[in-house]
């Protein structure tokens, strides 16, 4: 995920920054570039791969991307590229219609990367583009939901108070059936939300599944400025416990810092225990996933290693401050995603929070974002990440401490009770 109705919450930067930003997930977001080293010695092959898949414009009608997959090939990039120059202009002189160059490119790359099979090594538009750069912002122009994939439905995940989506009583696991008229099953999350996000006052027209429901319900939304708050917080008391309790929705700009905010307004109002809420959170930012650990632990603890093949070895440790050493408790499900997990995973190795809820989603990968011409960009995937004991989460997620899952349906937030109770009993 993961990602705002109208913006996915994916681990990189909305607009494509003059240097690559790096993000943890599924799905975005202002933080540090890498190291100059690190990205000067990638920068070269990288755009040798931007330019190979914009020249191959033509790769959905030609099989490029299976012929760049083939196992035991030895062509080199730069060949293919004069290669596939060649046909693409064959093409533009010899063949019997006008060739659409833009929309053969979008098809070739898309085929290309496709052929990755890394659902986050993605195509971005120039409107994909700039909606996730207003993501990153805090802000964007959409219908107020968050999106992600479940089973390969395009499922609403949460809905903003406030919103056009809440206004319409849209609710969280409803099916988007399809966007304009358009189906959304088989199609890049990012692509679906592209559709969504539009102009202030435009609209768009949704099909939607919900559980329970006969037939399709069809709804018009028109689409407005969308500020979604990152944390909401509250001071519960448990049966003369005060227990304050933090929740936590994406990781974009700002959330290390929002997070620290509302714990410290607990404290001065007494908490005495903490429950912290990445349930449906897909994630974001890696940066910020370090400064949201580095708001429950001390200074210099290992929050995640990241390495790949061509991104050397970058350990990430938590800096200064005032950490709150109030007892704490995680709650987690099956949206808690990518950069959560960083942070989940980090909180359990050193044995700081109890977790609770349900096994985490399984995204152990960071991406970066690179710029292309015309304001698209190239989302792509740069490195697995690590837990500070050196767990490898992708795929697998992680195992709560205690297991609960939430009953479809139920009213009552029964993870959130079993927390409660487990704060009670000391366990």
């Amino acid at each position: 995920m993961r990602g705002f109705a109208a913006a996915r919450r994916l681990p990189t930067c909305a607009a494509p920054p003059a240097s690559p930003q790096r993000a943890a997930g599924p799905g975005v977001s202002r933080l540090k570039a890498p190291a100059n080293g690190y990205y000067q010695g990638m920068h070269a092959s990288k755009r040798l791969l931007i330019v190979l898949a914009i020249v191959l414009a033509f790769a959905a009608g030609f099989g490029l991307a299976d012929l760049l997959a083939r196992p035991g090939s030895t062509a080199s990039a730069a060949g293919q590229t004069a290669l596939y120059g060649q046909v693409l202009r064959d093409l533009q002189h010899d063949y019997y219609q006008p060739v659409d160059v833009g929309r053969l490119g979008g098809a070739g790359i898309a085929g290309l990367l496709a052929s990755l099979h890394d659902p986050y090594t993605v195509y971005f538009t120039a409107q994909q583009s700039s909606a996730f750069r207003a993501e990153l912002n805090g802000t964007y122009t959409g219908i107020g939901t968050a999106v992600d994939t479940a089973g390969g439905r395009l499922t609403v995940t949460q809905v903003f108070a406030g919103s056009p989506a809440a206004l319409a009583h849209v609710r969280p696991g409803e099916v988007i059936v399809t966007i304009d008229g358009l189906p959304t099953a088989g199609r890049p999350v990012s692509a679906s939300v592209a559709r969504i996000v539009g102009p202030a006052g435009s609209r768009v027209r949704l099909q939607l599944r919900r559980s329970g429901s006969p037939g399709l319900i069809d709804l018009t939304l028109t689409r407005r400025q969308i500020s979604p708050p990152l944390t909401t917080s509250r001071l519960i008391d448990d049966h003369g416990v005060k227990v304050g309790y933090v929740s936590l929705s994406a990781f974009a700009q700002g959330a290390g810092q929002q997070v620290g905010r509302a714990v410290g307004a607990l404290q001065k109002r007494g908490a005495q225990r903490l429950i912290f809420d990445l349930r449906d959170n897909g994630g974001g930012l890696v940066d910020e996933a370090v400064k949201v650990a580095s708001d429950f632990l001390p200074a210099g603890k290992v929050v995640v290693t990241t390495r790949g093949l061509h991104a050397p070895k970058d350990v990430l440790k938590t800096a200064g401050g005032h950490p709150t050493s109030l007892p704490l408790v995680l709650l987690v499900n099956g949206n808690t995603a990518s950069a959560s997990e960083i942070v989940t995973g980090a909180l359990q190795d050193y044995r700081r929070a109890t977790v609770i809820g349900s096994k985490t989603f399984g995204k152990g990968v960071v991406q970066t974002v690179l710029p292309l011409s015309g304001g698209a960009s190239l989302k792509i995937t740069i490195a697995a990440y690590l837990t500070p004991l050196g767990r490898n989460i992708n795929h697998k997620g992680i195992e709560p401490a205690i297991v609960v899952v939430q009953k479809p349906g139920s009213s009552a937030d029964q993870v959130l009770q079993r927390a409660l109770r487990s704060i009670a009993v000391g366990r």
